[in-house]
C-alpha cells in the first residue's frame, strides 16, 4: 500500500518537515501568538507580539526537549498547508526524531496531536540512530534545549548522554546578564540575536558594542547596548558543561577505541554547532578534527531523507 512519509525534526526552536514523496522541504520557528486563549499569529508571525505589552497577548513555545508543552496542531498544520500535502487521497505518515529521555507519555501526546492533523501512522527515532555510522564514530548532536551525545561502531552503543544545556541554556543566561547589568528584560528572540552577534563578532576577532530593544522596569521599550566581552561568561559556561560531559563519555572507552574515534573524529551537530567556543573547545580539549557541516542544524532532517 502507498505511504505518503514526511520526516519531522521537532525543535525547541524551529520545526523542520520533510516531504520524501515531492521532496519539500519547510521550516517553521516554533512559536504561536494568543490573545488570551485565541491564536493569533504563528511562527514567524508570532514573533511580532514578543513586545505587545498586553497582559492577554502571551507567546508560547510547545515544544521543549522533544516534549509537548502545548498544543503544536496549528504548526503541523501550517507546515503541511506549505508543503502543499494532500490528505484528501492519502492520509500523510510521520517519522519523527524524538531524543532517548522522551517519555511513552509524550510519545503518546504526539500521536495524538499528530492525528488531530490527519495523520494515519507515527513512527519514532532518535537523533543517534539518525546520525550514527557503521565506523566508530563519537557524536555530539548540541540543539535548542539539549545536548545529546553518544559513542558508537559497527551499529553497537558504547556510550550515551543527555544534558540539559545548549542554546536555550544561553538564551536564558543572557537575559539574566542584561537584567543584572542594565536593569532590562529581553525576549527570547533578542537573547538569541546577542549570542549569534557574539559569535559573529569573537569569529572575527573583534569586540563590538551591540545593541538591542529591552523592556524597562515601567515596562517601557528602549534600546540598549552592552560590550560583547559582557555576555561571553553567559554562553561560555554552557560550552563548558558540554565539553566536561563528552570528556567524560570518551574516558569511559579503551584504549584502542579511544584511537580510533581520535582517527575519525568527532561528528558536531545540531544549532549549537554554530556558536562560537564549542567547536574550538572540543578541538582544544579532544586535539582531533571536529567534523561539522556548513548547516549542522540541519543535519538530523538531512540525515532523515535517506531513511525512506
Amino acid at each position: 500500500m502507498f505511504a505518503h512519509w514526511i520526516a519531522l525534526d521537532p525543535g525547541s526552536n524551529s520545526l523542520r518537515l520533510y516531504d520524501y514523496f515531492n521532496d519539500r522541504e519547510v521550516c517553521l520557528k516554533t512559536c504561536i501568538a494568543y490573545d488570551k486563549q485565541k491564536m493569533i499569529a504563528l511562527a514567524e508571525q508570532a514573533l511580532a507580539y514578543v513586545y505587545q505589552n498586553k497582559k492577554d497577548i502571551k507567546v508560547r513555545y510547545p515544544i521543549k526537549q522533544g516534549d509537548i508543552l502545548n498544543d503544536v496542531t496549528p504548526l503541523i498544520r501550517q507546515a503541511l498547508k506549505e508543503l502543499k500535502v494532500s490528505q484528501n487521497v492519502f492520509k500523510p505518515c510521520f517519522l519523527v526524531c524524538l531524543n532517548e529521555d522522551v517519555s511513552d507519555e509524550q510519545k503518546l501526546k504526539w500521536q495524538q496531536q499528530l492525528a488531530a492533523c490527519k495523520v494515519r501512522k507515527v513512527e519514532f527515532i532518535t537523533p543517534m540512530e539518525v546520525l550514527q555510522t557503521e565506523q566508530a564514530c563519537f557524536i555530539i548532536h548540541a540543539g535548542h534545549s539539549y545536548t545529546e551525545m553518544g559513542i558508537y561502531a559497527h551499529g553497537h552503543e558504547f556510550a550515551h548522554k543527555i544534558i540539559y544545556f545548549g542554546g536555550m541554556g544561553m538564551d536564558e543566561k543572557i537575559k539574566m546578564t542584561i537584567a543584572q547589568k542594565q536593569n532590562c528584560l529581553i525576549s527570547n528572540e533578542d537573547a538569541s540575536a546577542l549570542k549569534e552577534a557574539v559569535s559573529q563578532a569573537f569569529k572575527m576577532n573583534k569586540n563590538p558594542m551591540l545593541q538591542c530593544m529591552a523592556m524597562d522596569r515601567y515596562g517601557k521599550l528602549v534600546n540598549i547596548q552592552i560590550r560583547a566581552s559582557d555576555l561571553w561568561p553567559a554562553m561560555e559556561e554552557q560550552i563548558l558543561q558540554i565539553v566536561l560531559w563528552a570528556k567524560h563519555c570518551y574516558m569511559n572507552m579503551g584504549s584502542e577505541m579511544k584511537q580510533r574515534l581520535m582517527n575519525n573524529g568527532i561528528m558536531l551537530s545540531g544549532g549549537l554547532a554554530n556558536c562560537f567556543g564549542l567547536k574550538e573547545a572540543l578541538k582544544h580539549e579532544f586535539d582531533c578534527p571536529i567534523i561539522c557541516t556548513t548547516k549542522p542544524e540541519c543535519d538530523i532532517i538531512e540525515q532523515m531523507k535517506g531513511l525512506k
